[in-house]
C-alpha cells in the first residue's frame, strides 16, 4: 500500500490549492491530489437551526488522465463511425443519400459516444449525370436516350473543436467532498485519505478480488450462500 508522507501537503504559490504528495512503491514521491476547501452556510427547513459546510475540492491527476484517455478514445470512435456512414465507392458499399437521415444518422452517433459538440461535421455534395439508351441493344444516333442524376454526400471533413476539448479536459479528476468537520479536526490531507479507503458496497467485489484474492466458489444452499456473502462483506469491512 502506498505511504502517505505527513508532511505531503504543501501550499502552491498562488496561495489557491493545496498539494497532497505520496510515496509510491518504488520509493518515489509523487502528486497524489490537489485542492482547496470552502465553506458555505446552509439551512434546512423554516424554524431550524443554520449550520456551515466544509466543500473540498479536489483533483486527482491519475483520475484526470484516465477520464482525459476516455474522451480521447470516445472522440476517435466517433470519426470512424462518422466516416463509415458515407463510405468511398465499392461493391456492396452504400451512402446514405437521404440528408435527414444522414443528420438523424450522425446525432446517433454523436450521443452515443458521448461527444456532442466536440466534433463538427461537414459534407459535400458531388452531382453526378450520366446518359443511357432506352432499352435493350446498341445505341445509334437516332436512338432515344435519357439522362440519369445521382448525388453523392460524403463526409469529408470531420474537424475537433479543440477549445471545447481543451476545456473538457481542463475538468477531468475534479470531485468534490462535503463534511461538517471543521479543518482543526480533519485537514484536506486527511478527508483525501479518508473518502480513498472509505468503505463503499459498490466497490465490494472490486476489493474482494484486489484485496482477499478468492477463487470461484459454487454453492447450492440458500443457508450457504447467506452464510458466505455474510462472511466475505465481513472480511471486507475489516
Amino acid at each position: 500500500m502506498d505511504a502517505w508522507s505527513a508532511e505531503g501537503v504543501a501550499q502552491d504559490e498562488a496561495g489557491a490549492l493545496e498539494r497532497i504528495f505520496r510515496t509510491n512503491d518504488r520509493g518515489h514521491e509523487v502528486l497524489a491530489a490537489e485542492g482547496y476547501a470552502c465553506d458555505r452556510p446552509c439551512c434546512g427547513q423554516e424554524g431550524e437551526e443554520a449550520w456551515t459546510e466544509r466543500v473540498l475540492v479536489v483533483r486527482s491527476p491519475a483520475h484526470a488522465a484516465r477520464q482525459a484517455a476516455g474522451v480521447e478514445t470516445r472522440l476517435v470512435h466517433a470519426e470512424k463511425h462518422l466516416a463509415a456512414l458515407t463510405p468511398p465507392r465499392g461493391r456492396g458499399k452504400r451512402q446514405i443519400t437521404d440528408e435527414a437521415t444522414r443528420l438523424e444518422a450522425i446525432s446517433t452517433v454523436l450521443k452515443a459516444q458521448r461527444v456532442g459538440g466536440l466534433l463538427s461535421v461537414a459534407w459535400e455534395k458531388q452531382r453526378e449525370r450520366k446518359t443511357h439508351y432506352v432499352g435493350r441493344g446498341r445505341g445509334s444516333a437516332s436512338r432515344e436516350k435519357r439522362v440519369s442524376k445521382h448525388t453523392r454526400s460524403p463526409i469529408t471533413p470531420i474537424a475537433r473543436q479543440e477549445d471545447t476539448i481543451a476545456a473538457l479536459t481542463q475538468q477531468c479528476g475534479w470531485k468534490a467532498f462535503v463534511t461538517n468537520a471543521g479543518p482543526t479536526r480533519l485537514s484536506l490531507q486527511d478527508a483525501v485519505l479518508c473518502y480513498r479507503h472509505a468503505y463503499r458496497v459498490e466497490r465490494l467485489c472490486n476489493r474482494l478480488k484486489s484485496r482477499v484474492h478468492i477463487a470461484p466458489l459454487f454453492v447450492k444452499r440458500n443457508d450457504h450462500i447467506e452464510g458466505l456473502t455474510s462472511l466475505l462483506t465481513l472480511g471486507v469491512r475489516v
